[in-house]
């Protein structure tokens, strides 16, 4: 089992997916994040807890993103929180 944190956004106006992923037993384990429907990218924790990671995927997220224009579903800008 895992735990996954999705978010529904536009990406370049585009229906997308924004997607994390942390292990269920071990917050650290099998980390990854994914936009649509990519192949996932693994990605080595930095530390052990949830919000930790969670603020680690989303910065790798916002950097592969960078060059485009993410919002939310309504067209307001995705704020990464």
């Amino acid at each position: 089992m895992a735990i996954r944190w999705i978010k529904n956004v536009l990406v370049d106006g585009a229906k997308s997916v924004i997607e994390i992923q942390l292990g269920d037993r071990k917050i650290g384990d099998k980390c990854y994040t994914r936009i649509g429907t990519e192949v996932e990218k693994w990605f080595d924790n930095i530390s052990e807890t949830r919000e930790d990671v969670i603020a680690q995927g989303l910065d790798i997220l916002k950097r592969r993103l960078g060059a485009k224009t993410v919002t939310y579903p309504d067209g307001r800008p995705y704020d990464w929180q």
